[in-house]
């Protein structure tokens, strides 16, 4: 073929001819490579929530009759973008705690906390003892103190709650978190645990075994003693999260910025890893006498 004799046309035939067998070779070299690439790099590049929007367009207002028009648009978004967007969606909605004492010492932290009505309702994984002359606070994001009272409780339970002190002429409304139906957790499933004494600190991994009101374990194995197909209920949930990265109180977040537990440190709990679904607080705080409901 002489070249120099194609015509315009013919050249740009030949231009797209290259260019879509050359797609197809560097699709073919990509999938070999992919295969043959270490898990670590695949899992990072196989790790993407992918959602599709529906956009609407209005229908016309002249009188035409024609119909609305819909379009679908699919985003791929990252796994790190949905985890950042969880953690500032909850940032407002997770406190410290502090002990002050009579004798004027210095306040000490105590535990994270996740607020839960508008009202400002707090709950933490920690029972707080009452002594007299203790007082407890709790510090916002932004770094905003609020002295806070103790909310009576059932004798078993593994939280303590709080009620913010507001101030009436400057009344403050409260950001509340975000309730996962934990009963629906899934294995493997992703998930952000949230920690730091003295500023915000948050840990990334997967729910790894999840523990029914029987006692039954589902470990993702298939051998029959160690797992059971349905989990009706969640009484408590394992994470690949290493411990000294949670603190009690601290939430644990889906990738949509819901809780699904909260870490509690109770002599019932033998396991340190495991948090308390968000369903078993969610039926205690609906037994409190409260006037803002969930």
């Amino acid at each position: 073929m002489d070249l120099e004799k194609l015509t315009k046309h013919q050249i740009i035939l030949v231009t797209l001819l290259t260019s879509f067998v050359t797609s197809i070779a560097t699709g073919i070299v990509t999938v070999s490579l992919m295969d043959q690439a270490p898990s670590g790099i695949t899992q990072t590049i196989n790790r993407v929530v992918e959602r599709t929007i529906e956009k609407v367009v209005s229908a016309p207002t002249d009188g035409s009759g024609a119909a609305a028009v819909s379009s679908r648009e699919t985003i791929v978004v990252k796994e790190d973008d949905k985890v950042v967007e969880s953690v500032d969606k909850n940032k407002q909605s997770i406190v410290r705690i502090y002990k002050s004492t009579p004798d004027a010492a210095p306040q000490t932290f105590v535990s994270l906390g996740v607020v839960l009505t508008r009202d400002g309702l707090i709950a933490t994984g920690i029972v707080l003892p009452t002594y007299a002359g203790e007082k407890y606070s709790v510090s916002f994001d932004n770094g905003k103190l609020y002295n806070v009272t103790l909310v009576p409780t059932k004798d078993n339970s593994k939280f303590s709650f709080m009620k913010v002190v507001n101030d009436d002429k400057t009344p403050v409304t409260f950001n509340p978190i975000s309730f996962a139906d934990s009963d629906g957790i899934k294995l493997g499933q992703t998930v952000i645990a949230w920690g730091g004494e003295i500023r915000n600190s948050v840990s990334t991994g997967i729910i790894s075994s999840i523990i029914d009101f029987d006692g039954n374990v589902s470990t993702g194995t298939t051998t029959a003693s160690t797992t059971v197909s349905q989990v009706k209920k969640i009484a408590a949930i394992e994470t690949n999260i290493n411990l000294r990265e949670t603190i009690s109180g601290g939430p644990l977040l889906s990738l949509y910025g819901e809780m699904v537990g909260i870490k509690v440190s109770s002599p019932d709990i033998p396991n340190q890893f495991y948090f308390v679904p968000s369903n078993v607080l969610k039926e205690e705080v609906s037994s409190l006498n409260l006037t803002h409901k969930l």
